[in-house]
């Protein structure tokens, strides 16, 4: 046996031992077919018998299901193709037989789709068509009459090439096991010197200088009809689990195994409740939300045989004249019609009292905030945070607080209550306020930053050396975001006291705008110049003058 033949063969049996599946119950899936191969190329077309010779191959195929939609395959054929036509030579004056006849091997990897996928036709479908595709490769001998080999050419040759395979069919179901099949496979090479007629005719190649220099490759079919045994099934080979319900589920672990068909289930074969209320979620009108067997899976809260969705007072049990409603004031009108639910009142009135302007069921006679609608506890007035305290003596009026707090929460848990916490939502300390206390660094650095501020004689231009102490006392405040600083202005005793006011008033204000500049509200700072007014140390002596010539910080809440 030619050795490449030998090769193909012996690779296509090991690829029929590791991979055409039918369904998840039975996983694999080996085949053997017969039938006949017809050529269409360069030298004419016999498919569908047009011409005579039809050549015998066999065939086999091994797949393994991937999902109900596709399955994986290996398959081939190995078998005769052939074709003859009568030509005449202009040259002789004669008529020739030219043909060829060649002994095809092939093997393919290719993917199935299966119409009987549940969703086009029934997974258990008697009747199961398919479409096929794959790519693999081929090995052609030839064997070519005299008067059809071109130069160059022997009157036998060998090829292996590369081909791309279409085809269709469909499986007939003999029994669990077996299945018959019949298909038509159309086989594309992408060499097709087999038949000695390179591009030769329509479409073919042309000369280089000409347009269109396009290579017309050759096709064969392969018409076949065979057996398909199929076996294996969920990871246990050699026999079928059983899934009486069909929901993917063996009898084995479903503890559910007469659920109806098309349900959801979960992984031991039961139908999903998502609201735990005993009804599954195909059964159940409200999935999200427990309800009654009564009304196919919606609440009726308060129990008064009115589901919640036609409910008009879902948490209040009612009656079906009320539309689900009482009448609390047994004033003739239903709560959700009735403005003072808890007053008695008359039907003209929206079953309020006369003369009640807020309509919150207090007559304005007893009603110490007639123009807003409020609690019988609080002599009408209201409480809009419902914390217990009218808003006329809530601190906090729109958010919950206790007596304690006068109304107020404490949000940061600080011990400070809100409407006294200057930071509410960072904890600190009473004494700063319910702000964070100030370090005894942060402290320090402020105290040096400010020595570190210099201005030009008898002026209030900042000093450019001045820039760093400036810019680090800008960072401190952005840290300590809702604190305040009161930027003071001195100087020393010489010079006029109205000069030395404004000139100590001017230079606080220029160190202001430095440090607004850098990002700091204007309204979290105070500037004051208080000239000679706050000595520090002596005026009478130089140093002293120096330390009395300054720009005090204080951060304060």
């Amino acid at each position: 046996m030619n050795k490449n033949l030998l090769t193909l063969l012996i690779s296509f049996t090991l690829f029929t031992l590791c991979a055409n599946a039918q369904s998840y119950n039975k996983k694999f899936g080996l085949e053997v077919n017969g039938g006949i191969r017809e050529y269409h190329g360069d030298l004419g077309s016999a498919l569908y018998f047009k011409a005579s010779p039809d050549y015998q191959a066999v065939g086999g195929a091994f797949g393994m299901y991937l999902n109900k939609s596709f399955d994986f395959n290996v398959y081939g054929s190995v078998g005769d193709l052939g074709f003859y036509k009568q030509s005449y030579d202009t040259m002789k004056a004669e008529v020739y037989r030219q043909g060829f006849r060649a002994r095809i091997t092939e093997v393919m990897l290719g993917v199935t789709f299966k119409l009987n996928n549940g969703s086009i036709i029934k997974e258990d479908a008697r009747f199961k068509p398919y479409v096929r595709a794959g790519w693999g490769a081929m090995q052609s001998i030839s064997k070519f009459t005299p008067g059809s080999v071109p130069e160059g050419y022997t009157q036998s040759r060998t090829w292996i090439s590369s081909q791309w395979n279409a085809g269709l069919g469909v499986k007939i179901k003999l029994s669990e096991s077996f299945d018959l099949n019949i298909s038509e496979q159309f086989n594309y090479a992408f060499d097709d010197n087999y038949d000695a007629s390179p591009y030769t005719i329509a479409g073919a190649r042309l000369n280089s200088a000409q347009e269109g220099n396009k290579p017309l490759h050759d096709v064969y079919a392969y018409h076949n009809i065979g057996l398909v045994f199929n076996f294996g099934g969920n990871g246990n080979a050699g026999y079928t689990i059983k899934d009486s319900d069909n929901d993917g589920i063996s009898d084995r672990f479903d503890i559910c195994p007469k659920t109806p068909e098309g349900y959801e289930v979960d992984t031991v074969g039961c139908p999903y409740d998502d609201d735990k209320d005993g009804i599954v979620n195909e059964e159940d009108k409200c999935p999200k939300i427990p309800g009654t067997i009564e009304f196919n899976g919606c609440p009726d809260t308060d129990g008064d045989g009115i589901m919640d969705s036609e409910d008009k007072c879902p948490k209040k049990a009612g009656s079906k004249e009320g539309e689900g409603c009482p009448d609390s004031d047994g004033d003739g009108l239903y709560d959700h019609l009735d403005k003072c639910p808890f007053s008695a009142g008359d039907k003209d009135n929206d079953g309020c009292p006369k003369d009640d302007k807020d309509r919150d069921g207090i007559a304005d006679t007893d009603d110490k905030c007639p123009d807003v609608p409020g609690l019988k506890e609080f002599a009408g007035c209201p409480d809009s945070d419902k914390d217990g305290i009218q808003d006329s003596e809530d601190k906090c009026p729109l958010k919950p607080g206790s007596k304690e707090g006068e109304g107020c929460p404490d949000s940061d848990g600080d011990g400070v209550f809100d409407h006294l916490d200057v930071c509410p939502a960072t904890p600190g300390v009473a004494a700063n306020k319910g702000c964070p206390e100030i370090k005894e660094e942060v402290k320090e650095q402020i105290r040096l930053a400010a020595k570190g501020i210099y201005f030009e004689s008898g002026n209030d231009v900042i000093k450019a050396e001045s820039f760093s102490n400036l810019d680090q006392l800008a960072t401190i405040m952005n840290e300590y975001k809702e604190a305040k600083v009161m930027i003071e202005g001195h100087t020393d005793s010489q010079g006029a006291d109205a000069a030395n006011m404004t000139l100590s008033q001017k230079r606080a204000d220029a160190v202001k705008m430095y440090i607004a500049s850098k990002g700091v509200t204007e309204s979290r700072m105070t500037a004051e110049g208080y000239g000679e007014t706050k000595p520090v140390a002596d005026n009478g002596s130089a140093e002293g003058r120096a330390l009395n010539r300054r720009v005090d910080f204080k951060l304060v809440y």
